[in-house]
C-alpha cells in the first residue's frame, strides 16, 4: 500500500518514544505530526485531518481514553491504534470497546508497527471506498426516479417553446424568439444535468479542505458541452 499523503498524529509524553515512532513512519512515507498530551492531539485534530492517531493509554493530563471518546466526536473516520504496557491489557481492552481499531504493546518492533500501521490503512482505505459505493448506489437510485419526474415535464416545455417559435405571429418577433432560444438552452443544459445525476456512479468527486471529511460530487459540463 502507497503510504503517501497518509497522515499520522503520534501522541506520547515521553520524548524518546515519541521522537522514535515518528522517525519510524516518516522512514517509511508516512506524514507524521508528534505531541506531547491528549490536550495538544485534540487541537491538533481540529485544525487538521488524519488518517490514524498512534497513542499512548498512559498520558499527564487526559488520559488517552478520553483522548480516544474525543477522537470518535471530533474526527470519527480516523482510526486510532493505541500503545500500552503488559500491566494496562485492561485499559487496552477498554480502548478497543470505545472503537480503538488496534492495540500495540510496549516495547514497540518497527516491523510490528509499520504491519499493523498499514494493516489499519488498508482496512481504513477499503471500508470507506464500499460505504462510498454504497452512498452512490442509494442516491443512483433516487437519481434516476427524479430525472424521470424533471425529464418529462422538461420535454413538455420544451414543446411548447417549439410551437411558439414556429407561430406565424411570433416569427417575426425577434426579441421574442430570442427569449425562447434561451430557455431551450436553459432546458437542455438541465437535462444535461439530470443526465449525469441519473449515471451518477460514474461521476467524479472532489475534496474542499473547507469541508472536512465531505465529498463534492461533480456534475458540470462533460468534455464537448456547450
Amino acid at each position: 500500500m502507497s503510504t503517501n499523503g497518509k497522515k499520522v498524529l503520534v501522541v506520547d509524553d515521553e520524548e524518546i518514544i515519541r521522537y522514535s515512532l515518528k522517525n519510524i513512519l516518516t522512514a517509511h512515507g508516512f506524514e507524521v505530526d508528534a505531541v506531547v498530551s491528549a490536550e495538544d492531539a485534540l487541537a491538533s485534530l481540529y485544525g487538521r485531518s488524519y488518517h490514524l492517531v498512534l497513542t499512548d493509554l498512559m498520558l499527564e493530563g487526559m488520559g488517552g481514553l478520553e483522548l480516544v471518546e474525543n477522537i470518535k466526536v471530533i474526527s470519527p473516520r480516523t482510526l486510532v491504534i493505541v500503545i500500552t504496557g503488559y500491566g494496562s491489557l485492561k485499559t487496552a481492552v477498554a480502548a478497543l470497546r470505545l472503537g480503538v481499531y488496534d492495540y500495540i504493546l510496549k516495547p514497540c518492533d518497527e516491523s510490528e508497527l509499520i504491519i499493523r500501521v498499514r494493516r489499519a490503512l488498508e482496512m481504513q482505505t477499503y471500508g470507506m471506498e464500499q460505504k462510498r459505493l454504497q452512498e452512490l448506489s442509494a442516491i443512483a437510485k433516487t437519481a434516476v426516479t427524479l430525472s424521470d419526474r424533471i425529464n418529462t415535464p422538461l420535454n413538455i416545455i420544451l414543446g411548447n417553446i417549439e410551437m411558439l417559435q414556429l407561430t406565424p405571429e411570433l416569427e417575426n418577433l425577434s426579441k421574442t424568439q430570442e427569449t425562447l432560444q434561451v430557455m431551450e438552452t436553459q432546458i437542455f443544459r438541465i437535462k444535461k444535468v439530470m443526465d449525469r445525476l441519473a449515471r451518477l456512479t460514474n461521476a467524479e468527486t472532489k475534496r474542499y479542505p473547507a469541508l472536512r471529511d465531505f465529498e463534492i460530487i461533480d456534475l458540470t459540463s462533460e468534455e464537448g458541452d456547450d
